[in-house]
């Protein structure tokens, strides 16, 4: 390895502003499943959670699998968490708009994935399903 790649730049970007919403590139998948399931169903336990992302990758996960995961976001402000439910913040919507712009941004940006359109359509018929 050469010189100039062993040090690390000082500070570390943790986000940045995407059409008034920060995105948050460091976002684990696991975070941003629970987040969307959250914005999705609305106040859930962590069972509920984990059925609706279960769905979503067509494999069960157990009913405090991502547990770990709502109390990170819940820790970073992006959901509430009172009695053992869980309640998305406009913090969370936020994080989650900023998401699917750049998603769609980046599809619509490449040969590959030409036709954006019939794949947003796609999305959003899986939104409403």
């Amino acid at each position: 390895m050469t010189k100039k790649f062993e040090k690390q730049p000082p500070g570390d970007v943790r986000a940045f502003e995407v059409g008034g919403s920060l995105l948050w590139p460091n976002m684990t998948l696991s975070e941003f499943f629970v987040v969307l399931a959250l914005c999705r169903r609305g106040p859930s336990t962590s069972a509920e959670v984990a059925r609706e992302v279960s769905t979503w990758l067509d494999a069960p996960l157990p009913p405090g699998g991502l547990k770990r995961t709502l109390h990170v976001v819940a820790g970073l402000g992006w959901a509430r968490h009172t009695e053992g439910v869980y309640a998305i913040r406009s913090a969370g919507i936020k994080i989650m708009r900023s998401c699917h712009v750049a998603y769609m941004r980046m599809l619509a940006g490449g040969p590959a994935h030409s036709d954006a359109a019939v794949h947003k359509c796609c999305v959003e018929e899986f939104e409403r399903s």
